[in-house]
């Protein structure tokens, strides 16, 4: 994060979204208008040499970030005379989404201190024996890693397990941090980078014949990190009115569908025995433990219906947690 991309970025959001920073001109942003509210930014900021550049916003500036904004981010802002700045067909792409997610949970990382009475972040497991820095560039450079991992019981099988690997994708996952990892011996293996890491070590060697990885279709039929060898198939779940809206805006698996929504969507009362209550959506990855534990989450608030084969996989666990109380 540099202070020229933090000014780019506020310059983005200031024009696509002007009502949050007190710019109410029918959604035009005149160049008064922006440098004012960057210059609030900075101010608040005052102190924090992150934003030192939020006040350079000369009209020659602006136009340069605006060509630098065009390439980055893919988005085209305009300006009319008279008006101000707009976004052009402006429609949030996924990408960036996912720039916006990630700045914004940058700087709360930033701020966390100052910020401590007003934001509580959930603690990550990242173990001290890790640099993500590096490790990145690992796999930028395919470099060989060496690692010693202390395996649970539940980990495959493996105990103990160390040696070589190219370092191929990292994913963060409920709270937890893992490293996808490939040698001759494991294929690609999962390293959860929490203080099961007893030792990892980034070396100077490429890897000769580097396997090529693709995170998106990797993990095209996970729910999480855990891949098998299960077959992925379409699992049909029949979802409560009050939270069905909630899985709407947060799907359970990208490949989520919707069969059918709730008859009526808003009831006081919760009658589960209500058919009117239940929507149905369907989603299509491997019924693995993780699918499983992800059903759980949601309480009595879903039910899978179909295949039987997973409805029972899922009812066979909730009769063993039963059978505790």
């Amino acid at each position: 994060m540099t202070p020229e991309f933090l000014r780019r970025y506020y310059i983005l959001r200031i024009i696509s979204n002007p009502k949050i920073y007190g710019i109410d001109k029918n959604g035009f942003v005149p160049l008064e208008d922006l440098q004012r509210a960057l210059d609030h930014i900075r101010a608040d900021n005052n102190e924090d040499a992150l934003y030192d550049k939020l006040n350079l916003h000369s009209q020659k500036t602006i136009k340069r970030d605006l060509d630098k904004i065009k390439s980055y981010y893919q988005a085209i802002v305009l300006h009319k005379r008279n008006y101000g700045y707009f976004v052009d067909g402006y429609e949030i792409s996924e990408a960036l989404k996912e720039i916006y997610e990630k700045t914004e949970l940058y700087l709360l990382h930033h701020h966390a201190h100052a910020w401590k009475p007003y934001v509580t972040t959930a603690r990550s497991s990242l173990s001290s024996q890790v640099d993500l820095v590096p490790l990145i560039h690992a796999i930028e450079q395919k470099y060989f890693i060496e690692i010693e991992y202390q395996g649970w019981y539940d980990d495959s099988g493996f105990q103990t397990l160390s040696g070589f690997f190219q370092p191929l994708h990292i994913k963060e996952i409920n709270k937890a941090w893992y490293l996808l990892a490939h040698n001759n011996e494991y294929g690609i293996y999962a390293f959860c980078l929490d203080d099961r890491i007893k030792s990892l070590k980034i070396s100077k060697q490429i890897v000769r014949e580097p396997v090529s990885f693709n995170s998106s279709e990797y993990f095209k039929n996970a729910i999480g990190i855990l891949k098998t060898d299960m077959q992925p198939e379409w699992i049909y779940i029949q979802v409560a009115n009050h939270h069905f809206k909630y899985l709407e805006l947060n799907p359970i698996h990208h490949s989520q569908e919707i069969i059918s929504r709730p008859k009526k969507m808003d009831t006081v009362a919760l009658d589960y025995l209500n058919s009117d209550i239940w929507g149905e959506i369907k989603i299509f990855i491997e019924p693995n433990y993780e699918f499983l534990m992800d059903i759980l989450k949601y309480n009595l608030w879903v039910k899978v219906v179909s295949p039987k084969h997973v409805k029972d996989y899922v009812k066979e666990h909730l009769d063993l947690i039963v059978g505790y109380y």
